[in-house]
Formats: C-alpha cells, structure tokens, sequence
C-alpha cells in the first residue's frame, strides 16, 4: 500500500458533480483507492461513500491505494483531484 496527502482547492469541495467524476477516475484502476478525512475512510469507487465524507475546500485527505497498479493510480487520482474546478 502506497499514500500520499493533499488539500482540497476546488472551492466547492467533492460535492456530487466532481465526486462523481473522482469515482469515474477511480474505476479505471484495478487497486483499492481510499480517501481518509478525520479518521473516517471512504472507497473512492463509491459516490455514497465520498459524500458521507463531507470534503469541502481547505480539507486535507490522505490518498491511500493498494493493489498491483497503486502507484500508477496514486499519481493519477492526486493529479485529477487537485485539477478540479467545478
């Protein structure tokens, strides 16, 4: 299992229309892909998930991914998370 953090600068946070493209993302990966806030933890393939997380800007997460392309993941989802706009 690899990690990594990052802060939130979509200034709307992961509300429904940019987490769903998240999961979209995530779904290309064979890996497990996790996002942490808080201690709580949410599979970043599930769109219920990622909202009882409650990601707003400002946030901190924790990117966890395990599994034979985690790195390649890892690298992908940081990139696509902090490239959102809307």
């Amino acid at each position: 299992m690899i990690k990594d953090t990052l802060t939130i600068v979509n200034p709307t946070g992961l509300h429904t229309r940019p987490a769903k493209r998240v999961v979209n993302e995530a779904k290309k990966f064979e890996c497990d892909i996790t996002a942490v806030l808080n201690e709580k933890e949410a599979n970043l393939k599930s769109l219920l998930k990622i909202m009882k997380l409650g990601i707003s800007e400002g946030h901190t997460i924790e990117i966890q991914c395990d599994g034979p392309d985690e790195a390649e993941a890892l690298a992908h989802i940081k990139e696509y998370i902090l490239s959102l706009e809307d």
